[in-house]
């Protein structure tokens, strides 16, 4: 039976045999109440179904079996079905299913999805033999937690590992902010030469060297898929553009870009577009968005950001102010907080700080540190020491521990010659223990991050 017939007959027989129905086939056995779960669980990812039909299951004394756990946890998927999750829990004790490998396994996944990652823990010490999906899944776990050191001592210590395992590893690394240990991982996963990276751990790499700011591990990275025989597939050729663009290097960036052809969608034009802006190429970003829209791909907020942002740096307020309308008016996009802030650093950089007061003062949320910030570099591009002094209050009152806020504000008052107003913020860094970290950057020296 083919698969879309399948899923008619599922479809048939979930509409037969609906809990909320009067079900009367007393000859229904289990493999069919399971696959009404699993249905549910896939069609409709709530919790409610699926419990509904498994009580209603047990009405009709149909016996569960070790396919019906692992069906019912999926619909566990937050922390607050977390108290629901213990009860199947019990229940799969109640009917001595607690010690199946797939339950178990189940169970991981369940409490790693509901954010309880001790239980997760427990029921994987409670397995006398861990299978390689249960590993994966309490390094997951934890990885999810942010207990990367965990995950890696998880990690050494299984017995066998497939592309699954390396990836989870990988991706907490640079999920993290740890690249350079992802990038290490990766090195011992080509040493050890046991499974072959796929396109989704090769996509993990891309993202450690673009946190890096590593060009040439990007471009190993680039050449290994070729070496690896894979197909630069749309998913891959978005974090390739990403990455090149991240690391400074548009021109390539542009070149897989262009190779996609056809298979480009939203994901790809609007790392391309927000690319260019990065690069400051304003005139081919915006260029690039009218191709867009040409080619019926349907531009989201994250397209917009970057086409705003290409705005600001080439100060075009006009064609910032325009696509700020189109947004909204045109594809039915909410402005949000980033959207706001693009468009008063527009308006800032341009001298016009009224109009950036003006928008302000009608977004419909509440002005962040973000809003303020533009507004802020704005004022000190055009020397509007008022306006500075608001924005920098406001910074500091809703970011207390930002050092750079305090040091500006007290700067502004000594150029304003009030110099006990310049001493008295200082004071309260002291008071506070404010301080402001110096910057930091880092270079690349022979494929060797310094």
């Amino acid at each position: 039976m083919c698969q879309i017939q399948m899923k008619v007959l599922t479809e048939k027989l979930i509409s037969l045999t609906h809990p909320c129905l009067n079900l009367w086939h007393p000859t229904v056995d289990s493999f069919i109440w399971n696959t009404l779960i699993r249905a549910h669980v896939q069609i409709q990812p709530t919790h409610n179904t699926p419990l509904s039909i498994f009580l209603k299951m047990r009405e009709h004394d149909v016996h569960v079996d070790f396919y019906t756990f692992p069906f019912l946890l999926q619909s566990i998927h937050s922390p607050s079905h977390l108290q629901l999750g213990q009860s199947i829990h019990s229940q799969s004790l109640v009917f001595g299913f607690s010690s199946d490998p797939f339950v178990q396994t189940s169970l991981i996944s369940m409490y790693t999805a509901s954010g309880d990652v001790g239980s997760a823990r427990k029921v994987f010490d409670e397995m006398p033999e861990p299978d390689l999906p249960s590993w994966n899944s309490i390094i997951n776990a934890n990885v999810k937690a942010g207990l990367v050191g965990v995950a890696r001592e998880l990690f050494d210590g299984m017995p066998s590992r497939n592309v699954i395992s390396w990836s989870s590893m990988l991706d907490g690394y640079v999920r993290w902010g740890k690249c350079k240990e992802a990038l290490e991982l990766f090195g011992q996963m080509k040493e050890e030469n046991e499974v072959m990276p796929n396109e989704y751990t090769v996509s993990i790499l891309l993202a450690a060297c673009e946190q890096l700011g590593s060009l040439e591990h990007g471009k190993w990275a680039h050449a290994y898929v070729y070496k690896l025989g894979k197909e630069i597939n749309v998913v891959l050729g978005t974090s390739l553009i990403e990455m090149y663009a991240k690391c400074g290097s548009i021109a390539r960036a542009r070149l897989v870009f262009e190779n996609l052809g056809p298979k480009k969608d939203l994901m790809a034009w609007s790392a391309m577009i927000s690319g260019l802006a990065m690069h400051g190429h304003w005139e081919d970003c915006l260029r690039l968005f009218s191709d867009m829209v040409e080619n019926r791909v349907r531009p989201d907020d994250i397209t917009f950001l970057g086409v705003l942002s290409a705005c600001v740096h080439g100060g075009l307020v006009s064609q910032g102010k325009e696509m700020f309308e189109r947004m909204s008016k045109e594809f039915d996009i909410s402005p949000s907080v980033q959207h706001y802030g693009c468009m008063i650093d527009l308006y800032g950089r341009a001298g016009l700080i009224d109009e950036a007061w003006n928008l302000l003062n009608t977004m419909p949320m509440e002005p962040d540190v973000l809003i303020w910030g533009a507004l802020l570099s704005g004022a000190r591009i055009c020397g509007d020491i008022e306006t500075c002094e608001i924005a920098l209050n406001k910074i500091i009152e809703q970011d207390p521990t930002n050092g750079a806020a305090y040091v500006l504000l007290s700067n502004v008052y000594a150029k304003l010659g009030r110099w006990k107003d310049a001493r008295h913020v200082r004071n309260i860094m002291e008071t506070k223990r404010v301080k402001k970290f110096p910057g930091r950057s880092s270079i690349e020296v022979n494929a060797n991050i310094q």
